[in-house]
């Protein structure tokens, strides 16, 4: 080989290399621009869940903690008096993140009677989590069986106005019981009155398995109260944001069978303002981590990004990129709520 071609090779594989941390400078550059653009992010999100032992704070405080770290803002947890709460405190700015259900979403999208009439229009989803099953439960040594039973025994909804509050009441008034006396005691309180026989039945709301009827399950003969197929008829149909659902059989020691009862969905919604990049981040982070939110708390196992054309209102946009990323084609009515 003469000198000439020695100098062309060596020149040529000079330029290919340069060629190539080229390209892969300006792609790091343009994803780091991309990644990074967190100028307008907070330094901090204040996220409101629930009444503690329910549902929405047990889960609601390892997302926030697995979530908040794969994406570097931390989420305060906030507990409150329940969901219809916390899509108020959304509104008034008093939170940035909530978790809440597909029904009151809805209800506060349009304006409530628990809403004094406002429409709650700040609210956009970012994830749909699961069946917000009502579950209702009690002491086996207690007798009840049948809906027909609670005429006369006492019951407990979790606290004053949660979602679980709303929708037994709902349930009493469509199907005319009358319990002698209603409580409003977080779940935790709840079974412990429960255990004690100073309560009859106790009431929530989430995706099965629920921390509190667990908790109950394990150290006591327990017994699920389910809606049989009229009665399920005739809620629905004054109640029709909420659709029939089987809480599987096996979900408890005390459900050997599929026990009837009815649903929404639980949901994670953010302020509308919220940065898009950081919407679409918390949604990524919540199924790149799914395995470790599923280790925390079992019902992560059923989150799937499908589930988004649950939502009865308005996408977060952010959120609208990532699913459109998995080929998920959002309807026209959830990008822009009308």
């Amino acid at each position: 080989m003469t000198r000439l071609e020695q100098l062309t090779q060596w020149f040529g594989r000079y330029v290919l290399v340069a060629s190539v941390l080229a390209a892969a400078l300006a792609a790091t550059a343009q994803a780091q621009t991309t990644a990074t653009d967190r100028s307008k992010w907070p330094a901090r999100l204040t996220f409101a869940t629930g009444p503690v032992g329910g549902f929405g704070h047990t889960t609601g405080s390892p997302w926030a903690s697995i979530v908040g770290a794969e994406v570097g803002v931390p989420l305060s947890v906030e507990s409150t008096a329940g969901f219809p709460i916390n899509v108020l405190m959304l509104e008034d700015r008093k939170a940035d993140v909530v978790v809440t259900t597909s029904d009151l979403a809805f209800e506060g999208w349009e304006g409530a009677d628990w809403t004094k009439d406002r429409k709650l229009r700040a609210q956009r989803v970012l994830l749909v989590m699961g069946p917000n099953a009502l579950q209702i439960y009690a002491s086996r040594k207690s007798g009840i069986k049948t809906l027909s039973d609670l005429n006369g025994r006492s019951a407990n909804p979790s606290r004053r106005r949660s979602g679980s509050d709303l929708m037994f009441r709902d349930l009493l008034d469509a199907l005319d019981i009358k319990p002698s006396r209603i409580t409003n005691m977080s779940p935790g309180d709840a079974n412990s009155l429960l255990a004690d026989g100073r309560l009859d039945i106790a009431v929530v709301t989430g995706s099965p398995p629920h921390p509190a009827v667990s908790e109950f399950d394990s150290v006591h003969e327990m017994v699920m109260i389910g809606l049989s197929d009229s009665e399920r008829q005739r809620f629905l149909q004054k109640s029709p944001s909420l659709g029939p659902y089987d809480i599987p059989a096996g979900s408890y020691r005390g459900a050997t069978a599929a026990v009837k009862t009815v649903a929404s969905y639980v949901v994670v919604s953010a302020r509308a303002d919220l940065p898009d990049s950081l919407a679409y981040a918390l949604v990524k982070a919540t199924f790149d981590k799914q395995a470790a939110l599923t280790g925390a708390h079992k019902s992560f196992a059923q989150v799937a990004a499908k589930d988004i054309l649950f939502s009865t209102i308005a996408i977060h946009p952010g959120a609208a990129r990532f699913y459109a990323e998995r080929g998920i084609a959002l309807p026209d009515k959830l990008k822009t709520g009308n």
